[in-house]
């Protein structure tokens, strides 16, 4: 006997659907064995072509009545096993066999109970929904409190999932409402008396793919998701430039004079803390689910013409120092560009020192999607390009005016 595994794309409380859904698989030739809300798993059978299927409420009850199971054999019906916990599938390959329910009002009285149990799963989820709701909207609330100009990077954060999910979440639980109606609807009318005319199987939401493949994605996606939450994708610890091929704007680009990292200049390493990386050029590479493979680079070089400047650096604590300029950019490829803007804005926002007074200034340049640049009362600005998915934002600290250096910004995102 050959047995045909199929997915159940008709939702469990849609008896109407689930009853043509199983006599249309009939005419294929394929009799259920056993019938699930995921999948269902049919014997190859010859005679199944014109067999019809009802669907009874269960009620609680693990079988049939013996005196249920006589009355409708003696009609021309057969037993044929429980759906889930809610129902008992009976058949018949009789066409002249009456139906199990000739009065409408008598079967909708029989699924009163599976339709307070839908009832009462129904408020449960909503419950929590509206719990998950509630402590997102409060999360919101205390950043915008605290900064509005941040809220983007909550709801559209780099790992990209409450973009996935929350548009998911109220797609499932649209998905959920419209299921529940199905067999709501259905016993409110049988028991006004109206018997709703089957139609067309409708399938269920959001079940476009087999459950062996949504599953498994699914699977994948929390993984990513965790991963990037932990950093469990991100490098351990930053990499050396010199060793990194992708995209970047060199700091040596913004500077009109030569410059050169802790080591080249004093030929030893920086007596700092245990791995720290200033005075070097570094590359981490980041996971992110809106931007596979996004990176930040950051630069501090150092003069070799000793002398005090601003934002200058001094190996020995001496008033003589070096001019020591940094530069900390982060560099996207959006799967989605139209998110280019506010993602932008909030990781300026990010990068912003604190204690200083932030003014921001959008400019056109050729060739690409917006410029934005910020300044601040110190020496620090900032800066974000765009050209499609590209987005490049830079947080400069140094005495050149990123605003004369557009050409060598925009570079890093054509």
């Amino acid at each position: 006997m050959k047995t045909v595994f199929k997915t159940t794309p008709v939702s469990m409380y849609d008896i109407q659907s689930l009853e043509r859904w199983l006599e249309e698989r009939a005419n294929e030739g394929l009799f259920p064995v056993w019938v699930n809300g995921e999948f269902t798993q049919f014997r190859r059978d010859e005679t199944a072509p014109g067999t019809r299927f009802r669907l009874e409420a269960a009620n609680g009850q693990e079988a049939p009545e013996p005196e249920r199971l006589e009355l409708y054999k003696e009609a021309g019906w057969e037993y044929g096993d429980t759906v889930g916990k809610a129902y008992f599938l009976f058949y018949t390959a009789d066409p002249n066999a009456t139906e199990l329910h000739t009065d409408p009002v008598t079967r909708g009285i029989s699924l009163e109970h599976l339709a307070g149990e839908v009832q009462k799963a129904r408020r449960k989820q909503n419950i929590w929904r509206l719990i998950i709701l509630g402590i997102l909207a409060a999360g919101a609330l205390l950043i915008w409190r605290m900064d509005a100009r941040r809220l983007p990077l909550y709801f559209l954060d780099m790992s990209g999932s409450p973009l996935l999910l929350l548009p998911l979440f109220f797609l499932w639980w649209r998905n959920d409402e419209r299921e529940y109606r199905c067999l709501l609807d259905l016993q409110k009318s049988l028991e006004l008396g109206i018997t709703p005319k089957a139609g067309r199987p409708r399938h269920r939401m959001l079940w476009f793919l087999p459950f062996w493949i949504t599953i498994p994605l699914a699977g994948i996606l929390i993984v990513l998701w965790f991963g990037h939450l932990f950093g469990f994708w991100d490098y351990p610890t930053a990499k050396p430039l010199a060793d990194f091929s992708g995209t970047y704007v060199n700091l040596q680009q913004l500077e009109s004079e030569p410059l050169f990292t802790y080591k080249e200049l004093f030929d030893e390493p920086f007596p700092s803390i245990s791995g720290s990386s200033w005075g070097e050029s570094t590359v981490t590479r980041k996971f992110a689910l809106l931007s596979p493979g996004y990176y930040t680079v950051n630069q501090t070089l150092l003069s070799q013409k000793a002398g005090t400047t601003k934002n200058s650096f001094s190996s020995t604590g001496d008033p003589e120092s070096h001019y020591s300029p940094t530069l900390e950019a982060v560099y996207f490829r959006l799967l989605i560009p139209a998110m280019a803007r506010p993602v932008a804005l909030a990781q300026m926002a990010e990068q912003e020192a604190v204690n200083l007074t932030w003014t921001y200034e959008e400019l056109t340049y050729p060739g690409l999607d917006f410029v934005i640049l910020s300044r601040s009362n110190s020496q620090y600005q900032g800066a974000a390009v765009c050209a499609g998915g590209r987005l490049a934002v830079f947080h400069y600290g140094g005495r050149e005016d990123l605003a004369d250096h557009l050409d060598a910004l925009a570079q890093a995102v054509k």
